[in-house]
């Protein structure tokens, strides 16, 4: 093979042509990435809400839990199933709820930017949703219109702090506490008491989900239990499938990403295609003097592509630098940002440093495969000729 320092020096000769190109390069590295933060801090954050062993249990048909209803009568045959985890006192691990729109600033003008829910709950859910803690004041008491807002929701609207007054409906609940909740969707969220939240949205005599806390390895059976009773029709999935599901619009919000990220590769390939014509062009003697010292058409090939996926790893690494300084410089990796009612960081994973370097060779190895092969079938006798 053709030494890389041959390469490096050829790159070197042509600092101009070869930063340009690299620059196309680091833009889309750069946008990939930016990007892949995005995606990763707001799947990271709705998937935050699925805990081992809680299953969610809807209306049958619905897939989402504000279109659910499940009654009275189906929540007492559901409560009573032997899979069901219990406290230390013998209390079933069932958080029957019920959800309703919340605008943190209902009297703001122009609009907030942000609906996200209000969750009627009883006390147990604060044991179903186990990883919730108390991050100031205390949780609600039963019956009285109290309310305790998620971290990421009053970092975001100041009204929220504990001991402020909230008017919603036709009360005015207090603001007793902030929780969190292991980074989730659930802190972009307002919990109250559901007794207090139903005699205000009207929902009666039932729930719209249940949440619940299945013993070890009894998944199956909780599930056959569910199907084959007639007197409950409901739908069952545990809630590691259920919150993936809810994510399927990340994936929509990426591909969009990913459609201007192409058209801007489509550039860079063509960039780095024009750079290693060049590249050919003036180096048709070289060419022929390394055929004369043995090396094959192979060899030339491959050395080309090499040189056009170093150029392009140059900018990658380049893109993903810029990538972080922007990140970090303009505080995007430290502020709370919102995609509808999830309330998110920008999250910088592994996954993202590697997808945009995968980025980066596959610009570079299609850049210069056309250049490459252009070069290894310039015949001897014309390579020679321009020594």
């Amino acid at each position: 093979m053709i030494p890389l320092r041959y390469n490096l020096r050829s790159l070197m000769v042509r600092r101009a042509t070869s930063l340009m190109t690299a620059s196309v390069v680091a833009l889309v590295v750069m946008l990939l990435f930016i990007l892949s933060g995005f995606v990763a801090g707001l799947r990271a954050t709705v998937m935050a809400n699925a805990l081992t062993d809680n299953w969610i249990v809807l209306s049958r048909g619905t897939a989402n839990e504000g279109g659910s209803f499940i009654s009275r009568e189906q929540y007492e045959i559901i409560k009573s199933r032997p899979q069901i985890a219990a406290t230390p006192d013998g209390q079933a691990l069932v958080s029957p709820e019920v959800i309703t729109g919340f605008n943190p600033v209902p009297d703001a003008r122009p609009p907030s930017g942000i609906f996200t829910f209000l969750r009627g709950v009883y006390p147990i859910a604060y044991q179903v949703h186990r990883d919730m803690r108390l991050e100031s004041g205390r949780w609600p008491n039963r019956g009285t219109a109290e309310m305790v807002v998620g971290r990421k929701l009053a970092a975001r609207f100041h009204n929220l702090a504990v001991g402020s007054d909230f008017k919603f409906g036709r009360r005015t609940y207090e603001i007793v506490g902030i929780f969190s909740d292991h980074d989730s969707a659930r802190e972009s969220e307002v919990l109250t008491d559901l007794d207090i939240l139903t005699q205000d949205i009207h929902v009666a005599n039932g729930f719209e989900v249940l949440h619940v806390v299945l013993k070890p390895g009894t998944q199956a059976d909780f599930a056959r239990s569910l199907t084959t009773d007639s007197r409950v029709k409901v739908d069952t999935m545990s809630e590691q499938e259920f919150y993936a599901k809810q994510t399927e619009f990340v994936d929509q919000l990426r591909a969009l990403g990913l459609v201007v990220a192409l058209i801007l590769a489509i550039g860079s390939v063509f960039g780095a295609m024009n750079t290693m014509y060049s590249a050919v062009a003036r180096r048709t003697s070289e060419i022929g003097v390394l055929r004369v010292l043995g090396f094959s058409r192979f060899n030339v090939l491959a050395s080309f592509v090499i040189e056009s996926i170093v150029l392009a790893l140059a900018g990658g690494v380049l893109g993903e630098i810029l990538g972080v300084l922007v990140a970090y410089s303009t505080g995007l990796a430290s502020q709370l940002m919102n995609v509808g009612e999830f309330i998110f960081r920008f999250r910088l994973t592994a996954g993202a440093f590697v997808s945009g370097m995968i980025a980066a060779i596959a610009i570079g190895a299609l850049g210069g495969l056309l250049p490459a092969w252009r070069a290894s079938r310039i015949g001897l006798v014309e390579s020679l000729r321009s020594v």
